[in-house]
């Protein structure tokens, strides 16, 4: 069965099931990208009936909307808050219109659901409208990005706790190889002796301080438009509304969001979602890079470095029998990769806004989604499945750093530069190592060493 509804532009016929209404209909037939849609997103479903629920509240509280009307409005919200009628909500993320779609497909939901839990039909306007009751004192230019704000400041949330499990990864490694003696390289050259512990120590910090840089710019989101109307000026809200808006909101999400200090700011610009993006981009390029040295760490003692090994998680060659490649790793490499261009679309995207407001602010969310998503499972794979598996391999370890002539930085406070200077030219000179010559000619045993390199990699107050 079928029902007829009528906007500015004609007639439509929609599906007697459908909560939507004809402007959604229209806005999914112009954005029929196939991809992702605001339902595949339930967050932000959750943050456009919560915006809603409030100002309905808010206006009920201010004597413009009927009791019976915001109460239903209200029962219509909990349901999508509930998890219900996602799948009514159709329009692409990437919609055109600047998020006018995307207002109207959550106005014409909960229009069309009030009008039922009333008793009335689907499209029954009369009653019930989508824009004078629903969106009373709103527009899409101010619910939209708070909308967002809100839904990518929940995203954030499970990333900041997925990358803190990481660092406990790193940080329970670096507990375990603290005794691990190695050297230590830069510019990928010998440099001085440290032991895996410390390698690992600087990883796990590194990971916790990319959670709470996200966690510190995410609060940044908690600073709304909403209440702004079209332009920043409220025009189209009722005297009160504002301040009861934001009480409701405040105590529905139990989070201290308030309005932006300029309306005209918060509106005009997207800088806020930029910073988060970037922020999150960096923690993954972060990331990254750890991936890499652990890549460089765990290649084979027979033609690498061989100091670690990686959990062996699947084969690694169709052809070569036994090979194990690190798949974890390059799989964070690979998520660095796409978090970089994802924030070059949210920074160009925050660039191009127009006049009063930015009308591109839906492909910065598509891609902030999109980021947070990755990077959060992502971390959660790369702790569970190779951090918290990798093995030390002190004995090669050890090896490498025995063999190394850097070791003669380590010995200069004990017997001196210009003896420790002559020792690395002759052991060169005779193809051995300045280990081995120093126990050779008596200056020391291989316990003294090895006590003495214990010694050397203490960390100085």
């Amino acid at each position: 069965m079928t029902r007829i509804e009528t906007d500015g532009l004609g007639a439509r016929e929609l599906p007697d099931v459908a909560l939507y209404g004809v402007n959604t209909l229209r806005g999914s037939e112009n954005s029929a990208l196939g991809s992702l849609t605001i339902g595949d997103h339930p967050g932000l479903v959750r943050a456009l009936a919560v915006i809603k629920k409030s100002a309905a509240l808010a206006n009920r509280e201010i004597g413009v909307l009927e009791p019976q009307l915001t109460n239903a409005i209200i029962a219509a919200c909990d349901e999508l808050l509930a998890g219900q009628h996602h799948d009514q909500f159709i329009i692409d993320i990437l919609e055109g219109s600047g998020g006018t779609s995307i207002n109207m497909n959550a106005n014409e939901v909960i229009a069309n659901r009030a009008l039922q839990i009333l008793g009335h039909t689907a499209g029954d306007y009369a009653i019930l409208h989508p824009n004078d009751h629903v969106n009373h004192g709103q527009s899409t230019n101010d619910v939209v990005p708070s909308a967002l704000k809100l839904a990518v400041y929940e995203a954030v949330q499970p990333l900041v706790v997925a990358l803190t499990h990481l660092a406990d990864a790193f940080a329970a490694r670096a507990a375990d190889f603290g005794d691990v003696l190695k050297i230590g390289r830069t510019c990928m050259q010998a440099a001085q002796p440290m032991t895996l512990g410390q390698e690992f120590g600087g990883y796990a910090s590194a990971a916790r301080r990319q959670a709470g840089k996200i966690a510190a710019t995410a609060e940044e989101l908690l600073q709304l438009p909403l209440g702004g109307s079209a332009i920043g000026t409220g025009l189209g809200s009722d005297p009160g509304y504002s301040a009861a808006l934001y009480a409701h909101l405040q105590a529905e999400l139990s989070l201290p969001v308030r309005r932006a200090d300029d309306p005209f700011d918060a509106m005009q610009n997207s800088d806020t979602f930029a910073r988060v993006s970037s922020e999150i981009r960096i923690a993954a390029e972060t990331i990254a890079k750890i991936a890499h040295d652990l890549i460089l760490l765990s290649s084979d003692p027979q033609t690498g470095l061989g100091e670690i090994r990686l959990p062996a998680v699947q084969p690694g060659s169709s052809i070569m029998p036994g090979k194990i490649n690190p798949v974890l790793p390059m799989m964070m490499q690979q998520i660095a990769f796409a978090l970089a261009g994802n924030d070059q679309t949210v920074a160009l995207a925050s660039m191009a806004g127009q006049l009063e407001i930015n009308h591109f602010e839906p492909a910065v969310a598509s891609r902030l989604f999109e980021s947070i998503r990755l990077l959060t499972r992502g971390s959660q794979l790369f702790a569970d499945r190779c951090v918290s598996g990798i093995e030390a391999r002190p004995e090669r370890a050890l090896e490498l750093l025995l063999n190394s002539p850097a070791l003669a930085t380590a010995m200069v406070s004990e017997l001196g530069y210009a003896k420790v200077s002559a020792l690395v030219k002759q052991a060169e000179k005779e193809g051995v190592t300045f280990v081995s010559k120093m126990v050779e000619i008596g200056l020391m045993d291989h316990a003294q060493v090895l006590d003495q390199l214990k010694e050397s990699v203490k960390p100085i107050s």
